[in-house]
């Protein structure tokens, strides 16, 4: 609340850079995405990260599953949900209500984007 009383603006919702680096070592993608409960300002205490991972076309489906993605989070000490999507497959789903290439666009939070 300090935070608050000294500036009336929110502070820009971030990502712990051991969550982040290893996410972005192991994806090398074009954009990752800080949405849900962190990105809106509203976490708890014992509230998860959720990350949408937008990588390029051709990365490999290996890359993409289950276990790859426990891999990008294995260190991270809380609770953390990984979403990897193609570019072609964000950009045709973003302006899908209710899907969450939609979610990530309307109420993310970029938080890193290759140059």
């Amino acid at each position: 609340m300090q935070g608050a009383d000294r500036d009336s603006h929110l502070p820009v919702p971030t990502v712990p850079d051991d969550l982040l680096r290893p996410v972005i070592a192991h994806f090398q993608p074009r954009k990752v995405i800080l949405f849900g409960s962190q990105a809106r300002g509203d976490a708890g205490d014992d509230s998860d990260y959720d990350l949408f991972v937008i990588v390029e076309d051709d990365t490999p489906p290996e890359r993409l599953s289950w276990q790859s993605k426990y891999e990008a989070r294995r260190t991270y000490h809380r609770a953390v949900d990984i979403v990897a999507c193609r570019a072609s497959v964000f950009e045709r789903k973003r302006g899908v209500a209710g899907s969450l290439s939609n979610i990530a666009d309307r109420e993310g939070v970029v938080v890193y984007e290759r140059h």
